[in-house]
């Protein structure tokens, strides 16, 4: 009867030893969990934020008065002469402007 009592005393601390081990490795997969949801979290705020100044700096390189300050200086270019300006196409009466469609 003692060594019944024994056996299946050891057992329920087998048991309680090996659901405390599985308790603490998800536990710990938990808190690792955390951790890297953390850190993606922060990757994203830090990719929207580059986002929003590239889109910033796009806007600012699209503007009108600096592309002709570019073309004027950097590129020497300059408004053509009426004369060497050749019309594309005629469109129902109206000019075709700047692309061929």
């Amino acid at each position: 009867m003692k060594s019944r009592a024994m056996v299946l005393w050891m057992a329920a601390v087998l048991a309680t030893s090996a659901a405390f081990i599985a308790h603490l490795a998800l536990r710990l997969e938990v808190v690792s969990l955390g951790y890297d949801v953390g850190r993606e979290r922060r990757e994203q705020r830090r990719l929207v934020e580059q986002r929003r100044l590239l889109s910033i700096e796009a806007a600012t390189l699209r503007e009108p008065e600096r592309v002709e300050a570019v073309a004027r200086g950097t590129l020497e270019m300059d408004v053509p002469d009426p004369s060497r300006i050749v019309p594309l196409g005629v469109r129902a009466g109206r000019r075709a402007a700047g692309r061929a469609r």
